[in-house]
């Protein structure tokens, strides 16, 4: 069947790309942002007005890998595509607008002209959530009240639920769960040079840096103050020290604006995987014990039995 010309509008290809469900964007061989679609506006919170014209490396995604390497001052994804004219992908996380670290999964493709010189690229890319905190189960937090208002992730009276529900189930099938107390570093400092309003956007910052970073089977919540608990389920203690790093290393990562200065952040994260003889009070006493004595240590990680 003989398909009939169309004259496609100038901007069709643009049009399509604005719209699309992925997040996308163009651009120049020297990696300048020539074009920011919608979807990459929800996503990283900046608007296509504050990226386009500026380039990718210029202090806005910074992009690391899970080593918490930078990839916009090296070979970074686009990089790769451009000087190889093949299509790359990788796993990475991005930096939002409010601070905090998103993983996302992220293609890069080539453009080519009709005689094969690459002329840009355009990068897609989608968010890898693995938390199940959907805008459903917010709901049902809120109505139950176990949502912290604040930070929207869940507050003390749903974790030491999900806690006591944790050692109840490892008593009936043995399968080993972990706990982590994450406390923010210089938390106090911050309210007290910038105020609580930047002392919340912290707070916010990390806590989604850790809801979205960890499995639908996990929980994240806020302990109270700046202290964060997460109890992971079907982990070692080398799994758990695996994924303390990992969290770690986001949250060092992690910037905050405050009255237009860049806020870094760190915190201290101690570990603990549950024991035969454990209770609810014995488990949070030794991962506190341990939290104190990661405040001691470099990195300040402890994980202890």
């Amino acid at each position: 069947m003989k398909l009939k010309s169309i004259n496609f509008p100038k901007k069709f290809f643009e049009i399509a790309a604005q719209n699309a469900v992925d997040s996308i964007y163009f651009l120049s061989p020297e990696r300048q942002i020539l074009f920011w679609n919608k979807s990459a506006e929800t996503l990283t919170g900046y608007k296509a007005r504050e990226v386009v014209g500026r380039y990718c490396y210029d202090n806005i995604l910074r992009h690391i890998d899970e080593k918490g390497n930078n990839l916009c001052t090296g070979k970074c994804p686009v990089v790769k595509a451009v000087e190889t004219g093949k299509i790359q992908e990788a796993d990475v996380f991005l930096h939002d607008k409010q601070g905090a670290r998103i993983p996302v999964h992220v293609v890069v493709y080539p453009v080519k002209n009709t005689e094969g010189k690459v002329i840009g690229a355009v990068e897609r890319f989608n968010i890898n959530l693995g938390t199940s905190l959907t805008l459903e189960s917010i709901k049902n937090l809120e109505k139950e009240a176990f949502l912290d208002p604040l930070t929207a992730i869940p507050n003390r009276r749903y974790l030491e639920k999900k806690l006591r529900e944790a050692l109840k189930r490892y008593r009936y099938d043995r399968k080993k769960f972990g706990v982590l107390f994450i406390d923010l570093d210089s938390f106090k400092s911050i309210n007290d040079k910038f105020g609580h309003l930047c002392g919340d956007k912290v707070l916010k910052a990390v806590s989604q840096t850790i809801l979205m970073n960890i499995k639908p089977i996990d929980t994240v919540g806020r302990y109270g103050g700046d202290e964060l608990v997460v109890i992971l389920q079907d982990v070692t203690k080398s799994k758990l020290r695996k994924i303390a790093e990992k969290l770690w290393r986001l949250i060092k990562s992690s910037e905050v604006t405050c009255e237009g200065q860049e806020i870094s952040v760190s915190a201290s994260i101690g570990g603990t995987v549950v024991r035969e003889d454990d209770s609810f009070y014995k488990i949070l006493k030794r991962v506190d014990d341990h939290l104190q004595r990661a405040k001691a240590s470099k990195p300040s990680i402890f994980i202890g039995d």
